[in-house]
């Protein structure tokens, strides 16, 4: 004989909630024959029986099955409820959590959430710190009377180059052969040719005439004012154009722009869920890891720019990390004299880097109850009352790919010559903090579990308790599949 306490109880069967009453049906009842501590089954006389837990010997029991044996008289088949019974212990532990109602900090990744294929767009620009403009300007290299120089030029002085060019050979004419008819107009021809020799070298010169002096001129779009020199006369060999212009620098000239990353999210999903990309003009989209730079609210590009032969280098940092160097041309050749640059020059450079991501799509639960039973001293079943497994499923996130400095050139200066960041988001399919109370949020870090409510899960539990061997590994196994502390 015995006596056992019965009632009715709500409580999840992966819980450590006790009745914080005393059950209120005390009876005394008969132990079937060859029956286990852990499963027992009890004889108890009367036909109406509704209830659902019981308390026997300090330990506590769920009603697993009720069967009718003759008038008047039922068996009541139990099985322990080891978590409630051993709640003092398993609370006096400290176990590794791997999820609880502790978050373990924003940038810690919940991998476990499905991720949208929807996505959201959004965009920041920034001007480049004025480098750019579609004006432009040109840049003439020339010979002159004392070397070669670089000038910066723009469509008007041109014109006036090629009109006073096109006209030299009639001012040679009138100048030398004009009128040769006496001694004195010989005598002044001689002279004049004199002149003209020192002036031009048309005559007995290596170069055939002046337009052979213009070894280049490009087209680049800079703004001007960032490259100019000193104003000085453009010669043509010893020939003087009349034109005035500025000197180019050959030097570079450096500056720094900034841009706003405009972000979607924050904490880990800005790694997980968010791509990143700049549009960096002239050299194309650079996919930019977002995982590295998630703290940071900003980009800062350094340009490095040199007009004489329209080269662009760029430097990309986010914080005090340097992202990547990237370089474009932009020159285009303007068709004037005989010896022009040979290529503009292309910077070509293709990236095709972190093209995929993997993230979470899917979360299947299996679960299955396992009671044990124990007889003759044989445990039959381990004490594994829940056994419960989470997966996620995998897919790859594709990212854009890159392409490095391979829109230069004119054509790429019809583009848009603005710097731009990109955040591409993918949301995931409930928020974060939603997982608190069902599946918790990821803690990976040890944990005393008497400071923890609610939803727990723990990895490689074992906790110590005056338990037998099936009763242990029952309270190991609902730990590391995920309980409830309550």
């Amino acid at each position: 004989m015995a006596t056992v306490k019965f009632g009715v109880f709500a409580k999840r069967r992966n819980s450590t909630k006790v009745p914080t009453t005393e059950l209120s049906d005390s009876r005394t009842v008969t132990l079937k024959e060859t029956t286990s501590q852990d499963q027992p089954t009890f004889i108890v006389t009367g036909n109406n029986f509704n209830y659902n837990y019981c308390e026997w010997d300090g330990k506590y029991y769920f009603i697993n099955d009720i069967e009718s044996l003759r008038n008047n008289e039922v068996a009541i088949h139990c099985i322990l409820d080891p978590l409630a019974t051993y709640k003092s212990n398993i609370l006096a532990s400290t176990q590794f959590v791997s999820y609880s109602s502790v978050s373990g900090g924003a940038y810690l990744p919940d991998t476990r959430i499905p991720i949208l294929k929807d996505a959201t767009v959004s965009r920041a620009s920034t001007t480049m710190n004025f480098l750019f403009t579609d004006g432009g300007f040109y840049v003439l290299t020339a010979v002159g009377k004392d070397g070669c120089h670089t000038y910066c030029a723009d469509i008007t002085n041109l014109k006036a180059l090629i009109n006073d060019l096109s006209s030299w050979k009639d001012d040679i004419f009138n100048d030398f052969m004009l009128d040769i008819t006496t001694p004195e107009s010989v005598e002044s021809a001689l002279e004049n040719l004199y002149t003209v020799i020192a002036r031009s070298g048309a005559i007995g010169n290596a170069y055939r005439d002046a337009p052979s002096c213009i070894r280049s001129c490009i087209w680049v779009p800079f703004f001007a004012s960032f490259f100019t020199g000193a104003s000085t006369e453009l010669y043509l060999g010893q020939y003087d154009t009349g034109l005035n212009l500025f000197t180019c620098k050959s030097t570079p000239v450096t500056r720094t722009a900034t841009v706003t990353i405009p972000w979607q999210s924050s904490g880990w999903q800005r790694a997980v869920c968010e791509e990143v990309y700049l549009y960096l003009p002239l050299v194309g989209m650079v996919s930019i890891p977002s995982d590295e730079i998630v703290k940071e609210s900003s980009i800062s590009i350094t340009w490095s720019a040199t007009a004489t032969d329209g080269c662009i280098a760029y430097q990309v940092k986010a914080g005090s990390q340097i992202i990547g160097t990237y370089g474009a041309n932009c020159s285009v050749n303007y068709p004037i004299g005989i010896s022009q640059q040979s290529s503009a020059g292309e910077i070509v450079q293709t990236a095709f880097a972190g093209t995929q991501r993997t993230v979470s799509a899917a979360i299947s639960a299996a679960s299955s109850i396992n009671p044990i039973g124990i007889a003759g001293g044989v445990v039959e079943a381990g004490m594994n009352a829940i056994d419960a497994a989470y997966q996620t499923a995998d897919v790859a996130a594709t990212y854009h790919n890159s392409c490095i400095g391979g829109i230069g050139g004119g054509a790429g200066c019809g583009l848009s010559l603005d710097c731009t960041c990109f955040t591409v988001y993918h949301p995931p399919v409930i928020a974060p903090a939603n997982m608190k109370d069902t599946m918790g949020l990821p803690t990976m870090k040890p944990m005393a579990l008497s400071t923890l409510t609610g939803f727990c899960q723990c990895a490689n539990a074992h906790v110590e308790a005056p338990a037998t061997a099936g009763e242990l590994n029952a309270i190991d196994a609902m730990l590391n599949s995920g309980f409830y502390i309550e």
